[in-house]
């Protein structure tokens, strides 16, 4: 398209493909994503198992099927829904420890338990016409009806330090759509967003609760993102082209970033080897203190004995007596030179 002649970029996202694609390059993200959605607190280090990861791939070129994280024995859906004119919803559905359990019947069971999952709605763009609330009708065969509230959040409600704080960032890099339409009178309440956006994103990654790669491409859709919206704003802020406001944006230079990240990983790698280091060696240190004081001890045990035996040996003779033969005794079992001679002399002076 081209906007007072000035070509504007307009781009194709699959957003079920880019946000499963994101989720499913961190373990310790998609936990963080969930406890925000539904306010779980599941531990960081949980198990994550993608029952469809092969579906998973760079190209985000169509629409799939829904994705399902096992993540701490709970089974999780997450559905993206997306008309022809872009407007999106997720669908997060949280079921009980392997899901329904419906096949755990058997003859003897008169009365099952089955948990419902529960939902959450997230609305990605907002018009007049979203819900604010969603009940859904449920009819029974034998007649009964319930209504269930489901919780919903609409992104535009959300400021970027909400979506940050609650890392909520894998459905926060396509907040900018909620500009739509974007007019003269938004215009700066748009930008100050993605400088926000860009931020918290940054942050992110710097903190490492984003790996390197997922915010390189984080930065890649919220780029595309804002062009799309410029793009369907048309004529309305056909000025803001002209003035080039994607590029006047603080997107992260990711090179230095990496940079960053490879710095502090050498240096957390030092630190750690130091410290493996002086724990070592002072392991070391202290088994060989032990081994010496072993040796020592026995050397001087031994040491005391041979010198029992020699003084015992010198005080049975007579003064006078020639002690050659009791010398060459001491010897033959083995008793230093010196310990001979300090054992004579003791006797001799002690006469």
């Amino acid at each position: 398209m081209i906007i007072d002649g000035i070509e504007a970029q307009q781009h194709q996202l699959s957003y079920d493909k880019i946000i499963k694609n994101i989720l499913a390059q961190s373990d310790e993200l998609t936990i963080r994503f969930v406890n925000g959605l539904l306010g779980d607190s599941i531990s960081l280090d949980a198990t994550v198992e993608w029952l469809d990861k092969e579906s998973v791939t760079d190209k985000h070129t169509a629409i799939i099927a829904d994705f399902y994280p096992r993540i701490d024995g709970k089974l999780y859906t997450i559905e993206i829904e997306q008309d022809g004119k872009g407007d999106m919803a997720v669908r997060v559905f949280k079921y009980a420890v392997g899901g329904a359990m419906l096949h755990s019947m058997t003859s003897t069971k008169a009365e099952l338990h089955i948990t419902f999952p529960q939902p959450c709605v997230i609305f990605l763009s907002s018009t007049k016409n979203t819900p604010t609330q969603i009940s859904w009708n449920i009819d029974f065969f034998d007649g009964q009806k319930v209504t269930l509230i489901v919780p919903t959040i609409r992104l535009a409600e959300l400021s970027v330090q909400e979506i940050a704080q609650r890392d909520l960032l894998p459905i926060g890099q396509f907040y900018m759509r909620t500009f739509e339409t974007l007019t003269e009178q938004n215009i700066e309440s748009f930008r100050k967003a993605a400088d926000s956006l860009l931020t918290a994103l940054s942050d992110a990654v710097e903190n490492e609760i984003l790996p390197y790669k997922t915010g390189l491409q984080m930065q890649d859709t919220i780029r595309k993102t804002i062009e799309n919206v410029i793009v369907k704003s048309k004529k309305e802020v056909a000025f803001i082209m002209e003035t080039n406001i994607v590029e006047t944006l603080p997107w992260i230079d990711y090179s230095e970033v990496f940079k960053k990240l490879e710095e502090r990983g050498i240096a957390k790698g030092i630190a750690e080897g130091i410290a493996k280091g002086k724990a070592e060696g002072k392991a070391e240190g202290k088994a060989e203190g032990k081994a010496e004081g072993i040796a020592e001890g026995i050397a001087k045990g031994i040491n005391k004995r041979d010198m029992e035996i020699a003084q015992r040996a010198f005080k049975r003779l007579d003064s006078g007596v020639d002690k050659s033969e009791t010398i060459n005794m001491l010897k033959e079992l083995g008793i230093a030179d010196n310990i001979i001679k300090s054992a004579q002399e003791a006797v001799e002076s002690s006469i």
